[in-house]
């Protein structure tokens, strides 16, 4: 959608669900119409990055330098993020070096029926290996 200034419908309505308690993602951010401006209209609390910037980020500094910048100044908003159209395990890996909490993409999941949702987070979460410990331990 495309909000206008701050009496545009979008615009009311969208702070309107923000007051309710809805959480307002700012969807294909750094490109078209989800630009810096919208977050000064918009209630926005998480920026989805657009796939454009996480592909080859792990193979194109320019990529990764991009995600970057993006993270720190959502940081610096108190807006999380989150990468869009993760496909790879090395895009994954290096926006999770990076700082990216939340992914989405066929690097994790194709898009499934609901009904397959939590058969699938329990195959997913069993193949997550524990965090390691770090250091040694003393007596």
């Amino acid at each position: 959608m495309i909000a206008g200034d701050a009496d545009d419908v979008i615009v009311r309505n969208v702070t309107q669900l923000s007051n309710l308690g809805c959480q307002i993602d700012l969807d294909d951010f750094g490109t078209g119409h989800a630009s810096i401006s919208t977050l000064r209209r918009l209630p926005v609390s998480r920026l989805k990055i657009d796939r454009s910037f996480v592909s080859k980020a792990d193979l194109d500094n320019e990529q990764q330098k991009m995600v970057a910048t993006i993270l720190i100044m959502a940081e610096r908003l108190n807006l999380s993020c989150l990468a869009e159209g993760v496909e790879t395990l090395g895009e994954h890996a290096i926006l999770a070096q990076l700082g990216c909490r939340y992914v989405q993409g066929f690097g994790i999941a194709k898009p499934m029926p609901f009904e397959q949702t939590l058969e699938w987070l329990k195959t997913y979460q069993a193949k997550q290996s524990p965090t390691p410990e770090i250091g040694r331990k003393t007596s």
